[in-house]
Protein backbone atom coordinates (compact mmCIF):
# COMPACT_ATOMS: atom_id res chain seq x y z
CA UNK A 1 0.00 0.00 0.00
CA UNK A 2 2.81 1.80 0.87
CA UNK A 3 3.67 1.82 -2.77
CA UNK A 4 0.77 3.23 -4.22
CA UNK A 5 1.35 5.70 -2.10
CA UNK A 6 4.83 6.68 -3.02
CA UNK A 7 3.97 6.28 -6.53
CA UNK A 8 1.30 9.11 -6.39
CA UNK A 9 3.77 11.47 -4.28
CA UNK A 10 6.69 10.42 -6.07
CA UNK A 11 8.38 10.38 -3.15
CA UNK A 12 8.56 8.32 -0.05
CA UNK A 13 5.86 9.52 2.70
CA UNK A 14 6.93 9.68 6.24
CA UNK A 15 4.06 9.31 8.66
CA UNK A 16 3.85 12.14 11.19
CA UNK A 17 1.14 11.50 14.05
CA UNK A 18 0.76 15.09 15.99
CA UNK A 19 -2.37 13.96 17.85
CA UNK A 20 -3.65 10.88 19.68
CA UNK A 21 -7.58 9.48 19.05
CA UNK A 22 -9.89 9.45 21.74
CA UNK A 23 -11.81 6.22 22.92
CA UNK A 24 -11.52 4.43 19.45
CA UNK A 25 -14.82 2.50 18.11
CA UNK A 26 -15.68 2.54 21.78
CA UNK A 27 -19.06 4.85 22.72
CA UNK A 28 -19.15 6.62 25.81
CA UNK A 29 -22.23 6.45 27.84
CA UNK A 30 -23.70 10.17 26.65
CA UNK A 31 -23.57 8.97 23.19
CA UNK A 32 -24.63 5.34 23.46
CA UNK A 33 -28.35 7.32 23.90
CA UNK A 34 -28.49 11.00 21.80
CA UNK A 35 -32.08 10.71 20.87
CA UNK A 36 -32.58 13.25 23.61
CA UNK A 37 -30.52 15.70 21.85
CA UNK A 38 -30.76 17.86 18.99
CA UNK A 39 -28.27 17.18 15.87
CA UNK A 40 -26.22 20.40 16.97
CA UNK A 41 -24.98 19.11 20.26
CA UNK A 42 -24.54 15.99 18.46
CA UNK A 43 -22.18 17.59 16.04
CA UNK A 44 -20.17 19.05 19.32
CA UNK A 45 -20.08 15.97 21.18
CA UNK A 46 -18.59 13.95 18.10
CA UNK A 47 -15.61 17.18 17.60
CA UNK A 48 -15.19 17.67 21.17
CA UNK A 49 -13.66 13.78 20.99
CA UNK A 50 -11.32 15.06 18.29
CA UNK A 51 -8.27 17.06 18.83
CA UNK A 52 -6.18 18.51 15.95
CA UNK A 53 -3.50 20.60 15.65
CA UNK A 54 -3.59 21.76 11.94
CA UNK A 55 -0.28 22.66 10.04
CA UNK A 56 0.54 26.50 9.74
CA UNK A 57 -0.05 27.50 6.63
CA UNK A 58 3.39 28.25 5.71
CA UNK A 59 3.81 24.92 5.72
CA UNK A 60 1.39 24.93 1.76
CA UNK A 61 4.83 25.92 0.00
CA UNK A 62 5.88 24.05 -3.14
CA UNK A 63 9.02 22.54 -1.89
CA UNK A 64 6.89 21.22 1.26
CA UNK A 65 3.61 20.18 -1.46
CA UNK A 66 3.14 16.30 -1.15
CA UNK A 67 4.67 16.58 2.46
CA UNK A 68 1.46 19.09 3.43
CA UNK A 69 -0.96 17.02 1.77
CA UNK A 70 0.12 13.94 3.50
CA UNK A 71 -0.01 15.05 7.06
CA UNK A 72 -3.07 17.65 6.38
CA UNK A 73 -5.22 14.81 4.83
CA UNK A 74 -4.18 12.29 7.85
CA UNK A 75 -5.88 14.98 9.77
CA UNK A 76 -9.19 14.94 7.77
CA UNK A 77 -9.49 11.51 7.67
CA UNK A 78 -9.75 11.31 11.21
CA UNK A 79 -12.99 13.79 10.63
CA UNK A 80 -15.24 11.67 8.45
CA UNK A 81 -17.32 9.85 10.96
CA UNK A 82 -18.67 13.44 12.16
CA UNK A 83 -21.78 14.86 10.52
CA UNK A 84 -20.86 17.91 9.71
CA UNK A 85 -24.00 18.98 8.00
CA UNK A 86 -25.44 18.98 11.30
CA UNK A 87 -23.64 21.83 11.97
CA UNK A 88 -24.92 23.00 9.11
CA UNK A 89 -28.25 23.85 11.87
CA UNK A 90 -26.18 26.64 13.53
CA UNK A 91 -28.20 29.67 12.22
CA UNK A 92 -25.70 32.31 12.18
CA UNK A 93 -23.67 30.10 9.06
CA UNK A 94 -26.47 30.82 6.97
CA UNK A 95 -27.09 34.57 7.32
CA UNK A 96 -25.73 36.37 4.05
CA UNK A 97 -25.73 32.91 2.23
CA UNK A 98 -27.46 34.11 -1.83
CA UNK A 99 -29.77 32.31 -3.43
CA UNK A 100 -27.86 31.14 -7.06
CA UNK A 101 -29.80 30.54 -9.75
CA UNK A 102 -27.17 30.54 -12.57
CA UNK A 103 -26.15 28.26 -14.97
CA UNK A 104 -22.72 28.91 -14.62
CA UNK A 105 -19.86 26.77 -12.77
CA UNK A 106 -19.79 28.37 -9.42
CA UNK A 107 -16.01 29.22 -8.54
CA UNK A 108 -15.00 30.61 -5.02
CA UNK A 109 -11.98 32.04 -3.93
CA UNK A 110 -10.65 32.30 -0.46
CA UNK A 111 -8.71 35.78 0.22
CA UNK A 112 -5.89 35.61 2.40
CA UNK A 113 -2.54 33.84 1.10
CA UNK A 114 -4.59 32.88 -1.98
CA UNK A 115 -5.65 36.20 -3.38
CA UNK A 116 -3.54 38.31 -1.13
CA UNK A 117 -1.30 38.34 2.19
CA UNK A 118 -2.17 40.88 4.53
CA UNK A 119 0.94 41.98 7.05
CA UNK A 120 -0.51 42.09 10.06
CA UNK A 121 2.18 40.56 11.73
CA UNK A 122 4.22 43.01 10.52
CA UNK A 123 6.39 40.45 8.84
CA UNK A 124 7.23 42.11 5.58
CA UNK A 125 7.42 45.83 7.41
CA UNK A 126 10.48 46.37 5.03
CA UNK A 127 9.06 45.52 1.89
CA UNK A 128 6.37 48.11 -0.33
CA UNK A 129 2.99 47.18 0.27
CA UNK A 130 0.92 47.14 -2.93
CA UNK A 131 -1.87 48.81 -0.72
CA UNK A 132 -2.51 49.68 2.38
CA UNK A 133 -6.07 48.58 3.69
CA UNK A 134 -8.38 50.78 6.41
CA UNK A 135 -11.75 48.77 7.55
CA UNK A 136 -13.43 49.68 11.42
CA UNK A 137 -14.17 46.29 13.74
CA UNK A 138 -17.13 45.78 15.70
CA UNK A 139 -16.74 46.15 19.43
CA UNK A 140 -17.14 42.56 20.43
CA UNK A 141 -14.25 41.63 17.89
CA UNK A 142 -12.21 44.01 19.69
CA UNK A 143 -13.00 42.52 23.40
CA UNK A 144 -12.55 39.09 21.96
CA UNK A 145 -8.99 40.09 20.63
CA UNK A 146 -10.45 37.92 17.27
CA UNK A 147 -7.65 38.26 14.71
CA UNK A 148 -9.58 39.88 11.62
CA UNK A 149 -7.50 37.62 8.70
CA UNK A 150 -7.78 33.79 8.41
CA UNK A 151 -4.52 33.58 10.00
CA UNK A 152 -2.85 36.49 11.73
CA UNK A 153 -3.48 37.23 15.16
CA UNK A 154 -2.02 40.60 15.76
CA UNK A 155 -3.68 44.12 14.24
CA UNK A 156 -2.24 47.36 14.16
CA UNK A 157 -4.09 51.17 14.54
CA UNK A 158 -3.86 54.59 12.63
CA UNK A 159 -6.77 56.04 13.59
CA UNK A 160 -8.50 57.11 17.01
CA UNK A 161 -8.90 53.97 19.03
CA UNK A 162 -12.21 55.49 19.75
CA UNK A 163 -13.56 54.41 16.08
CA UNK A 164 -12.18 51.11 16.31
CA UNK A 165 -10.48 51.92 12.66
CA UNK A 166 -7.62 49.67 11.64
CA UNK A 167 -5.35 49.52 8.67
CA UNK A 168 -2.78 46.63 7.28
CA UNK A 169 -0.27 46.63 4.49
CA UNK A 170 -1.10 43.66 2.09
CA UNK A 171 0.76 42.37 -1.18
CA UNK A 172 -1.40 41.57 -4.07
CA UNK A 173 -0.55 37.98 -5.77
CA UNK A 174 0.82 38.25 -9.36
CA UNK A 175 -1.81 38.03 -11.79
CA UNK A 176 -4.90 38.59 -9.13
CA UNK A 177 -6.59 41.35 -12.07
CA UNK A 178 -6.14 39.26 -15.06
CA UNK A 179 -7.26 36.27 -13.33
CA UNK A 180 -10.38 37.49 -11.75
CA UNK A 181 -11.61 38.87 -15.47
CA UNK A 182 -10.82 35.59 -17.22
CA UNK A 183 -12.37 33.72 -14.66
CA UNK A 184 -15.55 35.82 -14.51
CA UNK A 185 -16.19 35.25 -18.26
CA UNK A 186 -16.73 31.53 -17.85
CA UNK A 187 -17.48 30.83 -14.30
CA UNK A 188 -19.69 33.00 -11.67
CA UNK A 189 -17.15 33.69 -9.11
CA UNK A 190 -17.04 34.39 -5.31
CA UNK A 191 -14.92 35.17 -2.26
CA UNK A 192 -15.37 32.57 0.89
CA UNK A 193 -13.26 33.82 3.17
CA UNK A 194 -12.61 32.40 7.12
CA UNK A 195 -11.70 36.46 7.86
CA UNK A 196 -14.34 38.72 9.46
CA UNK A 197 -16.74 40.89 6.92
CA UNK A 198 -15.11 44.75 7.60
CA UNK A 199 -11.44 43.39 7.03
CA UNK A 200 -12.59 41.59 4.00
CA UNK A 201 -15.08 43.86 2.74
CA UNK A 202 -12.17 46.56 2.77
CA UNK A 203 -9.64 44.48 0.61
CA UNK A 204 -12.62 42.82 -1.90
CA UNK A 205 -13.37 47.03 -2.37
CA UNK A 206 -10.14 47.25 -3.00
CA UNK A 207 -9.51 44.42 -5.44
CA UNK A 208 -12.77 45.11 -7.22
CA UNK A 209 -13.86 48.34 -6.32
CA UNK A 210 -16.28 49.01 -9.43
CA UNK A 211 -18.19 46.27 -8.12
CA UNK A 212 -17.67 43.96 -11.13
CA UNK A 213 -15.58 41.12 -10.41
CA UNK A 214 -17.26 39.13 -7.00
CA UNK A 215 -21.32 37.80 -7.52
CA UNK A 216 -20.93 36.07 -3.91
CA UNK A 217 -19.60 37.37 -0.69
CA UNK A 218 -19.00 34.41 2.07
CA UNK A 219 -16.93 35.31 5.63
CA UNK A 220 -16.25 33.66 9.11
CA UNK A 221 -19.67 33.44 10.07
CA UNK A 222 -20.37 31.26 7.45
CA UNK A 223 -17.58 28.96 7.89
CA UNK A 224 -17.56 26.02 10.79
CA UNK A 225 -15.49 26.43 13.11
CA UNK A 226 -13.55 22.85 14.44
CA UNK A 227 -13.13 23.35 17.97
CA UNK A 228 -10.79 26.65 17.41
CA UNK A 229 -8.12 24.79 15.43
CA UNK A 230 -9.25 25.91 11.91
CA UNK A 231 -12.53 27.12 9.50
CA UNK A 232 -14.57 24.64 7.59
CA UNK A 233 -16.05 26.10 4.39
CA UNK A 234 -19.02 23.40 4.36
CA UNK A 235 -20.76 23.96 0.82
CA UNK A 236 -23.69 22.07 1.70
CA UNK A 237 -24.69 25.51 2.48
CA UNK A 238 -25.93 26.42 -0.67
CA UNK A 239 -29.01 24.51 -0.75
CA UNK A 240 -30.06 25.27 -4.30
CA UNK A 241 -26.82 24.22 -6.40
CA UNK A 242 -25.48 20.79 -7.51
CA UNK A 243 -21.95 20.05 -5.22
CA UNK A 244 -21.14 18.80 -8.77
CA UNK A 245 -20.92 22.65 -9.93
CA UNK A 246 -18.96 24.09 -7.31
CA UNK A 247 -15.12 24.63 -7.05
CA UNK A 248 -13.08 26.50 -3.92
CA UNK A 249 -9.42 27.18 -4.78
CA UNK A 250 -8.19 27.61 -0.54
CA UNK A 251 -4.43 27.27 0.72
CA UNK A 252 -5.75 25.41 3.44
CA UNK A 253 -6.73 22.03 2.46
CA UNK A 254 -8.51 22.14 6.14
CA UNK A 255 -11.02 24.45 4.54
CA UNK A 256 -12.33 21.90 1.98
CA UNK A 257 -12.33 18.94 4.26
CA UNK A 258 -16.21 18.23 3.64
CA UNK A 259 -15.94 18.02 0.13
CA UNK A 260 -12.32 17.24 -0.64
CA UNK A 261 -13.09 16.45 -4.05
CA UNK A 262 -14.42 20.24 -4.63
CA UNK A 263 -11.38 21.77 -3.73
CA UNK A 264 -8.10 23.28 -5.41
CA UNK A 265 -5.17 23.14 -3.13
CA UNK A 266 -3.27 26.39 -4.08
CA UNK A 267 0.25 27.32 -2.50
CA UNK A 268 0.32 30.17 0.40
CA UNK A 269 1.29 33.58 -0.69
CA UNK A 270 3.32 36.03 1.27
CA UNK A 271 4.75 38.34 -0.89
CA UNK A 272 6.44 36.01 -3.88
CA UNK A 273 6.82 38.22 -6.90
CA UNK A 274 7.84 35.78 -8.94
CA UNK A 275 4.63 33.44 -8.38
CA UNK A 276 2.58 32.03 -11.09
CA UNK A 277 0.22 30.06 -9.30
CA UNK A 278 -3.13 31.82 -10.31
CA UNK A 279 -2.11 31.52 -13.96
CA UNK A 280 -1.51 27.79 -13.64
CA UNK A 281 -4.52 27.55 -11.82
CA UNK A 282 -6.99 29.73 -14.72
CA UNK A 283 -5.92 27.13 -17.63
CA UNK A 284 -6.47 23.72 -15.38
CA UNK A 285 -10.08 25.58 -14.61
CA UNK A 286 -10.66 26.44 -18.26
CA UNK A 287 -9.11 23.20 -19.80
CA UNK A 288 -10.67 20.83 -17.62
CA UNK A 289 -13.17 22.10 -14.54
CA UNK A 290 -15.27 24.12 -16.94
CA UNK A 291 -16.25 21.53 -19.53
CA UNK A 292 -16.52 18.64 -16.55
CA UNK A 293 -20.05 17.03 -16.55
CA UNK A 294 -19.07 16.50 -12.35
CA UNK A 295 -16.36 18.87 -11.10
CA UNK A 296 -15.34 16.31 -8.17
CA UNK A 297 -14.65 13.42 -10.78
CA UNK A 298 -11.83 16.16 -12.58
CA UNK A 299 -10.63 16.85 -9.17
CA UNK A 300 -9.92 13.02 -7.60
CA UNK A 301 -8.45 11.94 -11.59
CA UNK A 302 -5.47 14.85 -11.10
CA UNK A 303 -5.13 15.75 -7.32
CA UNK A 304 -5.99 11.96 -6.05
CA UNK A 305 -6.76 13.59 -2.99
CA UNK A 306 -9.67 11.27 -1.92
CA UNK A 307 -7.68 8.07 -3.06
CA UNK A 308 -4.44 8.79 -0.76
CA UNK A 309 -6.74 9.84 2.13
CA UNK A 310 -8.24 6.13 2.14
CA UNK A 311 -4.54 4.45 1.46
CA UNK A 312 -3.52 6.78 4.23
CA UNK A 313 -5.90 5.01 6.38
CA UNK A 314 -5.53 1.54 5.77
CA UNK A 315 -1.61 2.10 6.46
CA UNK A 316 -2.57 2.65 9.99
Amino acid sequence: MKSNIKKLFQQSLKFESIFKESEKNIPSSNERSTSHMSNLDIYKQQSSRICIFPLDIRENHSGNYSKYIETTLTHISELQNINFEYALEEPKIHEGVPIISSEKKILLLDLDETLIHADFGENFIDDKYDAIIKFKSKNEEKEKNDNFGENDSTWCSLSDEEDDVHSVGIFVRNGVNEFLKEANKYFDVGIFTASVKEYADAVISFLDPQNKLFKYRLYRNNCINFNDSFMIKDLRIFKNIDLKKIILIDNSMYSFASQINNGILINSFFNDKNDTELNNALEYLINFILPAEDVRDVNEQFFNFRQIMNDLKKCK
